[in-house]
């Protein structure tokens, strides 16, 4: 014979029923709609977007660089921390 059976509600010691999820969306749509017009947004989007990729007008993008951030190196956090780690195994060996 098995012992009594904790719920969810015992465990957490919270007595409030859980929400209703049928009344949760009562305002909204219905969800089959709402996937409806989703499904309907991508459509639409992606075929303007191949309409836009079969014209026959070319479009690039040139980047003109940053001025500011000609002699900009970017910092190496992994060989920092490698050489910090190198160091302090040399002076403890020392």
């Amino acid at each position: 014979m098995s012992g009594p059976r904790m719920g969810m509600s015992q465990m957490n010691g919270n007595n409030r029923r859980p929400p209703n999820i049928s009344r949760m969306g009562s305002n909204d749509k219905p969800i089959h709609a709402q996937h409806d017009d989703l499904i309907k947004y991508i459509y639409d989007s992606w075929s303007k977007v191949e309409m836009d990729r079969g014209s026959n007008s070319v479009r690039y993008y040139q980047d003109e660089g940053a001025h500011h951030l000609k002699d900009f190196k970017p910092f190496d956090l992994e060989e920092y921390w490698g050489r910090r780690l190198h160091q302090s195994v040399q002076q403890q060996h020392s």
